[in-house]
């Protein structure tokens, strides 16, 4: 009987196993056929809760980031009977490398103490035929490895091509990129021959970062520089490209050998997989070829001399009735876009018994991503010599507008001047104006002899040549003598910047790190990673005495170790940095891995303290 109750139950276990087993479901799944430099997703999914994953061997194709995996669970209830789902996947992201048919092997994932395997891929690369074309920007650097055109480029794009002789026109550079980078350093800018330039970005700005849909695919864009430029001659222009150098970060396929790890999925995840590679990179934009048209002749009035743009006319007047020989304020003011800094006021005709004098010019020129803007002013300091009524003409400005592209002319108001007879027996003159500095007086070329009484002196009873007067002067010089020793060591102390900065750098960075805590509770991730990166960075250089330009990933660690840290202080430090410059361009991470990046940063500093003390 207890025989017979074993064979039974071991049956049931059986069956109930084949049946399990019957319901494992663990597919791979990817595209059949890409592209050269096409980068694509690998995606195994499997109906079982699943542990020890290993990747599959995925031949030649490059592997960029995975596995990631995610999990998705649900349970309903139709008709009193309850359903339950289940599913896991792994996600990689391949580049295909060269053409040919490629074979991925299976995956495969213990499942109830079992392993089992996907079904293997048959991938067929074909040629690019983008790949004889050139991006909007390119990669030009010998050390490019593994970085393809459309990883990151450089584009150069202006808002009208065919502008006229003086009209504004806006150039744009942007930097569109799939892959981490740092240390982004202009090399060359842009010639702008045949134009007048102005930049209309702060150099002390950070760049702002937004993202792009291009070709199914996502960018980070950041404007790395913008211009407004005014052509100066007629033709065909050409504005050279813009160079700039950058650091890649591309991640590599771990080749750890492995193994029933229950860890691998953890050490895999594409934010704590270490197994990066950081490639120099060149890249440049592309050249811009401008055809700037003539002014047109037709219906140009005489007094044209050059505004381009869209302008307003304002003009005013301090007083209107005054004495001979005093002084009026007349004040016109230009307004509005364009050229306002390449022309100058035209001469205005005032009454031949009016002394005039150059007027005082003061621009108030204000710059956005929409352009030039603003104001120029020009203040005129007349004076009436003589009695009468006057009439001082409207002063007329033509310029050219672009968008209707006509000239147009505006006026400033007619003013009545009201001068009464001055004093005969005034030796000078008076005014009013803020510009009075350029006043010159009248018969003040001869002094008067200054009358009696004279204040006397005995002889003898004077401070100079006394003993009084020789005490004076030893002490004046021992106090210039003390004055410039103090001076002298002040500025030897303060010229051992170097020592300063080594003294301070812990301090700077332990205050960089507590902003950057302040930034991660108010959920500021861009934020935070900022001041994080900051921090360590400032600390190297500040350490070290290094330049922003010195600073990089080779650089630090081969300070590190000149200056004997040992290779864990090397490895958490550098470690460190690839993870928060990865975060930086890759936003949106956990908190859980803010806190994990917060911690090593405090931990790299304060081994390094210890290390190089």
């Amino acid at each position: 009987m207890i025989k017979s109750i074993y064979i039974l139950a071991l049956l049931l276990m059986i069956t109930q196993i084949g049946y399990a087993d019957d319901q494992i479901r663990f597919v791979g799944s990817s595209k059949k056929t890409v592209a050269v430099g096409e980068r694509f997703r690998v995606v195994y999914e499997i109906n079982q809760d699943a542990g020890n994953f290993m990747s599959p061997n995925f031949g030649d194709m490059q592997l960029l980031s995975g596995p990631s995996t995610s999990t998705n669970s649900s349970v309903q209830w139709i008709n009193g009977k309850m359903t339950q789902s289940y599913s896991k996947t792994f996600t990689f992201i391949l580049r295909a490398t060269k053409e040919g048919q490629n074979t991925i092997s299976p995956a495969s994932a213990m499942v109830n103490n079992r392993r089992v395997q996907s079904n293997s891929l048959t991938i067929r690369v074909v040629k690019n035929p983008n790949s004889q074309k050139t991006n909007s920007g390119n990669v030009s650097n010998s050390n490019n490895e593994g970085v393809q055109d459309d990883d990151i480029y450089l584009k150069a794009s202006i808002t009208n091509s065919k502008p006229y002789l003086g009209e504004q026109i806006l150039v744009t550079y942007k930097i569109y990129t799939k892959v981490p980078v740092s240390n982004l350093i202009v090399k060359k800018l842009s010639s702008f021959q045949g134009f007048w330039s102005k930049s209309l970005l702060d150099n002390k700005q950070q760049y702002k970062q937004t993202t792009e849909i291009i070709n199914g695919q996502e960018y980070v864009v950041a404007v790395i520089n913008q211009f407004a430029i005014f052509p100066q001659k007629t033709g065909k222009l050409i504005i050279e490209p813009t160079e700039m150098e950058c650091e890649v970060q591309l991640r590599v396929q771990n080749n750890r050998k492995r193994g029933y790890d229950p860890f691998e999925d953890f050490f895999n995840d594409p934010f704590f997989n270490r197994n990066v590679k950081n490639i120099r990179t060149v890249i440049k934009s592309n050249p811009i070829s401008i055809e700037v048209k003539p002014l047109p002749q037709k219906n140009k009035p005489a007094n044209f001399n050059g505004a381009v743009g869209d302008f307003r006319l304002s003009s005013k007047i301090d007083r209107t009735e005054l004495k001979a020989n005093d002084a009026l304020t007349l004040t016109y003011t230009i307004s509005g876009k364009g050229n306002l800094e390449l022309f100058n006021m035209p001469n205005i005709k005032f009454p031949v018994d009016f002394e005039t004098f150059d007027p005082k010019i003061s621009s108030n020129i204000k710059t956005s991503s929409s352009g030039v803007s603003g104001r120029k002013k020009f203040e005129y300091l007349v004076i009436p010599r003589v009695g009468g009524n006057f009439i001082i003409n409207p002063f007329t400005l033509s310029y050219f507008d672009p968008k209707t592209k006509k000239y147009r002319t505006i006026k400033s108001k007619v003013y009545e001047i009201k001068v009464e007879k001055g004093e005969i027996t005034s030796g000078g003159i008076s005014y009013s104006s803020s510009a009075q500095e350029d006043i010159q007086f009248i018969g003040q070329d001869i002094r008067h002899i200054k009358p009696l009484p004279f204040k006397l002196y005995t002889i003898g009873s004077h401070l100079f040549l006394s003993a009084t007067f020789f005490t004076i002067i030893v002490i004046i010089i021992l106090l210039m003598t003390m004055i410039v020793i103090l001076i002298k060591r002040m500025e030897k102390r303060k010229s051992n910047t170097s020592l300063l900065k080594n003294r301070k750098a812990n301090k700077i960075a332990k205050t960089r790190l507590r902003s950057a805590e302040k930034f991660k509770n108010e959920g500021d991730d861009k934020a935070y990673y900022d001041e994080i990166a900051q921090a360590l960075w400032g600390y190297i250089g500040d350490k070290f005495s290094l330049k922003q330009y010195e600073l990089s990933i080779d650089s630090v660690s081969e300070t590190l170790k000149e200056k004997g840290a040992d290779n864990v202080v090397t490895e958490t430090f550098i470690n460190i940095l690839n993870n928060i410059e990865f975060a930086r361009f890759a936003p949106g991470d956990s908190s859980n891995k803010m806190e994990s990046i917060y911690n090593e940063s405090v931990n790299a500093i304060m081994l390094a303290e210890k290390a190089l003390k």
